[in-house]
């Protein structure tokens, strides 16, 4: 297992399932280079955070990963705010696909995500878009 493979899984999960909603979205990830989408672009931010990487247990110790998954979601303002929560939705819905009994790990990590958190819509006056945060914590191990 890696960190890459972990970040892969939920990048993966959440990218399927924006596409089969809306194939529209753009995904910008933490990890590659990117320019910000224009003011009419919706698009998701998502960066993946880790927090630990191996446990201790009798002898040696093993990966363990823990972190935190985060996801803005951008829909410009005159798409309206039921653009967002779709949008939103379907990011949750890609998280929590990972912890079904039927999810098919291709990166051998198991990914599973705890509580989500969200999505809490901001509408600042002077921005383009309005932005639903979201976030959970996740663990993946070998």
């Amino acid at each position: 297992m890696s960190l890459v493979n972990v970040r892969a899984a939920f990048e993966k999960a959440v990218t399927d399932t924006v596409a089969g909603v809306d194939n529209t979205v753009t995904m910008v990830y933490d990890n590659t280079p990117f320019t910000t989408p224009g003011k009419t672009s919706k698009y998701i931010s998502m960066s993946v955070n880790f927090n630990r990487s191996t446990m201790q247990n009798m002898g040696a110790a093993a990966d363990f990963y823990t972190g935190v998954v985060t996801c803005n979601v951008y829909v410009p303002k005159n798409a309206g705010t039921a653009t967002l929560a779709s949008i939103c939705e379907a990011v949750i819905d890609g998280l929590i696909s990972v912890n079904a009994s039927g999810y098919t790990d291709t990166f051998n990590c198991d990914p599973r995500v705890l509580d989500i958190v969200g999505p809490t819509p901001l509408d600042v006056e002077d921005r383009s878009h309005y932005v639903g945060l979201i976030s959970c914590q996740f663990t993946a191990n070998a």
